[in-house]
């Protein structure tokens, strides 16, 4: 872990502070964290790695070396790019690493989004990036929404809002984010898609973009401790909800002696914008497509009423869904991983209404 840090520390104080800010002006040079939860004992069990790609043990037993293939650079020269995977919290692994923003999400994205990959992103929701994500001191957010669940019939000038996109870089962001919740005709588009922090430590400062799959941008700084840190907070408050969904909020059927019990219970997404067309609603979610990852059969539709069979593509694990036009109670099984949960909920916010929660059976809050 050591090699690594120094690694990271040096590229840091050489590289970053030479870089634009903003990811988005195309500099990318910046010190990135992706959060992958795993539903594999070791990262020697990954069933695939995009081609070329190398795993290499360290002398440390958590911490693996990635090596994507070279990359051919002007005047013949090359260059090998790496990433840092450490499997220390084996539910939840780190992917440290410098390579280029669209070659490693091109990465990531090859290696999560296979049906029973086992893996996963992190989902943090519009309402964990606002509440959960609170790391040092706000310095703005992004905003990104596309109702993708829009009929003809809704695509009139006085209909529900249809796309919606901004970024704020400035001082008080939450008062910002605020005023635009009072605007009742932007409400349902105003989705974070990732958050600005400041993050001071006894070790030094670091500028963070959060987004909403779990991935950490080191934009500016001087200590990569504190970027740990930084991502190890957040973490632990995201794994803190699956645990609890995972404890709390899986069906379990017991048996003893006296007969069958029951352990566990349903959880609810509560949908301010109500479903009006269930056939549209069912068609999107339950294709088996990114992002959703689910496929499922509905056994029962009526106009206010659907129930659906559904596997979870990212373990292969089913769970049931309740459907009504405000809400839809979900009961995972005993083997059923609490992200898919989180993946459904963070991925409604974007693309039908960033106002959707999940609470509890006794309407407790979970995110």
């Amino acid at each position: 872990m050591k090699e690594m840090k120094d690694s990271l520390q040096d590229y840091l104080l050489k590289v970053v502070d030479e870089a634009d800010e903003d990811e988005d002006q195309g500099n990318d040079k910046k010190i990135k964290t992706y959060i992958i939860e795993s539903n594999i004992d070791a990262p020697e069990k990954i069933s695939y790695t995009p081609k070329n790609t190398v795993i290499k043990k360290t002398d440390n037993p958590n911490l693996k070396i990635i090596y994507l293939p070279e990359i051919h650079l002007k005047k013949s020269r090359t260059e090998k790019q790496l990433i840092y995977l450490d499997s220390s919290d084996p539910r939840f692994w780190l992917l440290h690493t410098n390579v280029g923003s669209t070659r490693m999400r091109g990465f990531v994205n090859e290696l999560v989004i296979r049906n029973n990959s086992q893996l996963d992103f992190a989902w943090f929701a519009s309402n964990f990036l606002e509440n959960k994500c609170d790391i040092g001191i706000g310095e703005g957010f992004g905003l990104k929404y596309q109702n993708s669940f829009l009929n003809g019939s809704d695509l009139m000038e006085d209909g529900p809002i249809r796309r919606f996109s901004m970024l704020f870089w400035g001082g008080k962001p939450q008062d910002v984010l605020g005023g635009l919740k009072t605007n009742p005709g932007l409400v349902s588009g105003v989705n974070l898609s990732r958050v600005k922090r400041i993050f001071k430590t006894d070790d030094g400062y670091v500028k963070e973009n959060i987004s909403r799959e779990g991935q950490f941008t080191l934009t500016k700084g001087d200590s990569i401790d504190s970027h740990f840190l930084a991502v190890d907070n957040v973490k632990m408050k995201y794994e803190l909800i699956i645990n609890t969904i995972e404890n709390d909020y899986r069906i379990n059927f017991m048996t003893s002696e006296q007969g069958y019990s029951v352990k566990g219970t349903y959880s609810v997404i509560k949908l301010e914008r109500k479903i009006e067309n269930f056939k549209i609603f069912l068609d999107h979610i339950l294709s088996g497509n990114k992002p959703f990852r689910i496929i499922g059969l509905p056994s029962e539709i009526t106009n206010d009423f659907a129930n659906v069979f559904a596997i979870d593509l990212h373990t292969n694990h089913k769970f049931n869904m309740e459907i009504t036009p405000n809400a839809i109670r979900v009961y995972l099984y005993r083997d059923s991983c609490g992200n898919v949960l989180t993946r459904l909920m963070t991925n409604l916010q974007q693309y039908y209404d960033s106002q959707i929660t999940l609470i509890g059976s006794e309407h407790e809050q979970l995110i």
